[in-house]
């Protein structure tokens, strides 16, 4: 029997009624629906709410195996892709095991002796909103690649290029790659532009004088209070998240959905 667990965003009505509904139909259909402190053991998890529900989600789930069914109950969704009028036929497809998988590249990051997992980004900002700037630099494979001084910078995979990343003026890159998004946020520099780097090198991050203290944040969930001698060890994980999506999903439309591309917004 398939076991399956739910995580919803207890924060939004709609999320609130497909979990009703979901649980409703898992009844009729005799499958187990387990609790989140047996998360390891499920086959399948629902997340039902927006991105930032589906990332505190993926802090919980531990077992990379299982897969994800993540249903959109929040505004743009670019990880929860699966509409919430059409859950119930991507459940009726994954009982009769029909149905397609895409697998996302995650990062691995150290700090001290704490390792952390980002599906979206990591990144450095100012630890007080009155200091003017924030020093840092980054070493590639212990070459040093550079100095970015300004309101921080971001290391965002594929998926997180559609997050804080784009916000900042990184490009879009199409989820199945594995490649290091690295974007300035407000550089001093206005000649420190984004750049891609191979998902296959070593990336370490840390303060530069005259920076004696920042802060780093995972995804949006978690924050750390970093000092000149703390360095961030980031690289990809060998394990992937396995995202369920519709059939007849094309990420290209997807983009211009969410991004509103071509369209006249005056």
């Amino acid at each position: 029997m398939k076991k399956i667990c739910i995580i919803h965003n207890d924060n939004k009505e709609s999320a609130k009624l497909i979990l009703e509904d979901i649980k409703e139909y898992l009844r009729n259909k005799m499958i187990k629906v387990i609790s989140i402190k047996e998360i390891a053991k499920a086959d399948f998890v629902v997340v039902i709410g927006g991105d930032g529900t589906l990332l505190r989600a993926f802090q919980k789930i531990k077992n990379k195996n299982t897969k994800i069914i993540a249903i959109n109950a929040g505004t743009l969704g670019f990880i929860t892709e699966i509409r919430k009028d059409l859950y119930k036929e991507i459940l009726d497809d994954i009982l009769n095991d029909n149905f397609n998988i895409e697998e996302r590249y995650f990062l691995t990051v150290k700090i001290g002796n704490k390792t952390y997992e980002a599906l979206n980004e990591v990144y450095l900002t100012k630890d007080n909103i009155k200091r003017n700037i924030v020093s840092s630099e980054i070493y590639v494979e212990n070459k040093f690649l550079s100095e970015f001084k300004g309101d921080g910078v971001i290391l965002s995979t594929p998926t997180g290029s559609t997050a804080y990343s784009l916000s900042a003026g990184g490009p879009v890159v199409t989820p199945e790659l594995r490649l290091f998004l690295i974007t300035p946020i407000a550089p001093h520099n206005l000649n420190t532009r984004p750049l891609i780097l191979s998902g296959d090198l070593n990336i370490c991050l840390n303060l530069s004088k005259p920076s004696e203290q920042a802060y780093i944040t995972i995804d949006g969930n978690i924050h750390q209070k970093i000092s000149r001698d703390d360095t961030i060890e980031i690289k990809y994980s060998t394990e992937t998240l396995k995202l369920i999506i519709p059939k007849n999903r094309n990420y290209f439309e997807v983009l211009r959905e969410k991004l509103k591309w071509g369209e006249n917004l005056c």
